[in-house]
Parts: structure tokens; C-alpha cells; sequence
């Protein structure tokens, strides 16, 4: 533990070094702990056009229309990100051009493809080219994972204004029979026709079926007098349309079934 000596003496160094004075010295201590390269936490670097990025961002913002402030820092991650990789691909073509006019001032012979081949091939072989395809892939897949969430809070967005329009269709019309088309109204569903209904035949007392009721065939003989007073014969009279019986006995037992 310091004594208190120490404190005082420490104290005292501590107002002889309080950081640079002028504008200008300020300005590069504040540049102290930026770090350079695809790794810096500063979008622009040095050499960079402020003016380029802004008009990137412009864009960006007038195609998404960001509406809220989460849209709007989804769509300045996209242009961090697609910023990030035209920078990434920049360094590439200016690596590969110094190698191509290496190679072509040693093998003039060679085509312009040829050249390119090998120069791709010499650099693909230093970690330091084989670091910025790394580093490409990494910024393509930041913009697409931004441009997803993007889409997926478009998507939420949309379905809550849908169903704010539809709870209030609900109120203003009374009913839910209003789908998610403003103008589609859900028709009734057609009545059922009723199914007819079955008679009942009548039961006996125990539950079984009643017998059937057969018509009774009458008595009389056919060639008897007729009942009716009229002189002729019953089967030429009243029983024209009686059934023949042979005798009274066969009637009898008709009658008895």
C-alpha cells in the first residue's frame, strides 16, 4: 500500500504531463487506440472518403426506408458491412495488379490470363492474401445476416398492422366474420336440409314387433243370396270382388290368421 508520501509525490508528477496542449496533438491522441486494418472498430479509415460513405448510407436508407430506430441501425449495419467489403476487394485488385506487373516484367511472353492465374496462385500461397478472403467472406455473411433481420422485422411489422386493420373492421362492422381480406366477408354456411324422418313401427309390450294386421276376408259364400236383399246371387252382387272359398270351414280359417 502506498504511503502517504507517495500519494502526495505522485500527485504532484501527475500535473507536469496532462496530455498535449494543442489542437493539433489532441487530434493524433485521439487516434491512439485505433486500430487499423479489416479488424478497426472505425468504419472510416484514414484515406477514406467520409463524402463515398455517406452517399452509400443514403442509398442504403432511401431503397429500406428504415421507419423506426431499429430499422435504422440495421440498415447502417449493412452499410458498415458493404462498406467494409468493397475495401476488402479494393486491397485485392491492388495486390493482384502489383503481382501481375511483377510477373509480366519477368515473362513478357505470357497472356494476360496466364498472368493472372500465377499471380493468383503466388499470393494465395501468403497468409497475407489468403487473410483478406477471409475477411471478404466475413463481411458478406454480416450484411446477410443484417439484411435477415431486416426482413423478419418487415415481416412482424406488416402481420401487426394486418390485424390492426382487421380488430378494427371487427369493431366497426360487429362480428369476427371478416377474414384478413378487407373486402372478403365469410358467407353463412348453407342449412343443413333435414333428414326425414323414419316411422316408428309399432312395438308389443315385450319389445317385439306387432304382427301384421291382414285384411279379413269375409264369410259368405259366394253362391249364396246376397245379404243385401237384392235376389241375386252374393259372387254377382255385393262380392263380385270377394275371394273363392270352397267352403265355409276354409273361410273360417282364414278369417282365424
Amino acid at each position: 500500500m502506498a504511503s502517504a508520501a507517495q500519494i502526495t509525490a505522485n500527485r504532484a508528477n501527475a500535473q507536469h504531463s496532462t496530455g498535449p496542449r494543442s489542437e493539433q496533438g489532441k487530434a493524433r491522441s485521439a487516434q491512439n487506440n485505433l486500430r487499423y486494418g479489416f479488424r478497426s472498430q472505425s468504419v472510416l479509415l484514414p484515406g477514406d472518403d467520409p463524402a463515398e460513405y455517406e452517399q452509400l448510407l443514403a442509398e442504403l436508407t432511401g431503397h429500406f426506408d428504415p421507419e423506426d430506430l431499429t430499422t435504422q441501425r440495421i440498415v447502417r449495419e449493412m452499410a458498415d458491412a458493404e462498406w467494409r467489403l468493397r475495401r476488402v476487394r479494393a486491397h485485392q485488385e491492388v495486390l493482384l495488379t502489383a503481382k501481375i506487373e511483377e510477373l509480366a516484367a519477368t515473362r513478357p511472353t505470357l497472356t494476360p490470363i496466364h498472368l493472372q492465374a500465377l499471380a493468383f496462385e503466388s499470393l494465395h500461397r501468403e497468409a497475407t492474401f489468403t487473410r483478406f478472403l477471409t475477411y471478404e467472406a466475413k463481411f458478406e455473411r454480416q450484411y446477410d445476416r443484417a439484411f435477415k433481420t431486416w426482413m423478419q422485422t418487415r415481416e412482424k411489422a406488416t402481420r401487426h398492422q394486418a390485424r390492426e386493420i382487421r380488430n378494427q373492421l371487427e369493431a366497426v362492422l360487429g362480428g369476427p366474420n371478416w377474414t384478413d381480406e378487407p373486402n372478403a366477408r365469410q358467407e353463412p354456411a348453407p342449412a343443413t336440409p333435414p333428414e326425414p324422418e323414419i316411422e316408428a313401427k309399432p312395438q308389443s309390450p315385450r319389445g317385439q314387433p306387432a304382427p301384421t294386421v291382414r285384411p279379413q276376408p269375409t264369410a259368405i259364400p259366394r253362391s249364396a243370396p246376397c245379404p243385401c236383399g237384392s235376389g241375386e246371387k252374393y259372387k254377382r252382387c255385393c262380392g263380385r270382388n270377394a275371394p273363392a272359398f270352397l267352403n265355409l270351414a276354409a273361410a273360417a280359417a282364414s278369417v282365424a290368421v
